[in-house]
């Protein structure tokens, strides 16, 4: 709140080399290519949702070891051929790798379901029991 305030003009406007600027690095930014994410809690389990649009669930890998739920997509080369001449003016789709790792603990890992609809893969982790904390004695 505190820099988009100092980004500011006296007129209440945008500063518009400030704007300049970012529209400029845009293309070099790496949130752009990181999988958006909403994760919620209940009492008995993780929701998690993630924007996979374009990509086949075939190419969605998900593991969970160790309390961390890890997303990994690959999504391959394309090629366009609708221009035989090769007079692309612009061209922002990528190819890659895109992996993410949330640290989600106490989750029941035989019990995770997963289900990729419209671009977006939801993914149910129930909550296990966790070992509550326990006074020792000492004798």
């Amino acid at each position: 709140m505190a820099n988009e305030m100092m980004n500011r003009n006296d007129f209440g406007m945008f500063d518009p080399f400030a704007r300049m600027a970012e529209q400029f690095w845009a293309p070099f930014d790496k949130t752009a290519q990181v999988l958006k994410t909403d994760i919620s809690e209940t009492d008995d389990h993780y929701q998690v949702k993630v924007d996979v649009p374009g990509v086949d669930k075939q190419d969605v890998k998900l593991t969970y070891r160790d309390g961390m739920l890890t997303i990994k997509v690959q999504k391959d080369t394309f090629e366009d051929h609708s221009d035989q001449d090769q007079n692309v003016v612009m061209s922002e789709r990528r190819s890659g790798t895109v992996q993410r790792q949330y640290q989600l603990p106490n989750v029941a890992a035989d019990q995770i379901k997963a289900v990729q609809t419209d671009g977006v893969l939801s993914i149910t982790l129930p909550k296990t029991k966790a070992a509550g904390d326990s006074q020792i004695e000492i004798q």
